[in-house]
């Protein structure tokens, strides 16, 4: 399993083939999981979360969000914010 880290900064975040968690943190990020079965969180900012293929679960914020299960049984939270959710 990978464990990815953004920084305060805007980031695009990708991970491997396997099972990945992917912390965002600030700014506005791009988060894709890839292949696998991945947990993205998107933190603080208006990100963009892409599952992949795979069982994703998938985490927004209080900002505005944009998540994408992708294919696979995924599971989406939104937060606060305005967000836009598709399951895959």
């Amino acid at each position: 399993m990978s464990v990815i880290f953004g920084t305060d900064l805007d980031d695009s975040l990708t991970g491997g083939d396997g099972n990945d968690r992917i912390y965002g943190k600030a700014g506005n990020d791009n988060l894709n999981g890839n292949k696998g079965n991945d947990l993205l969180y998107g933190g603080v900012g208006d990100d963009r979360l892409l599952g992949g293929d795979g069982k994703d679960t998938l985490y927004g914020n209080e900002n505005n969000d944009f998540l994408n299960g992708d294919a696979g049984d995924d599971t989406l939270y939104g937060g606060s914010g305005n967000d836009t959710l598709y399951g895959g």
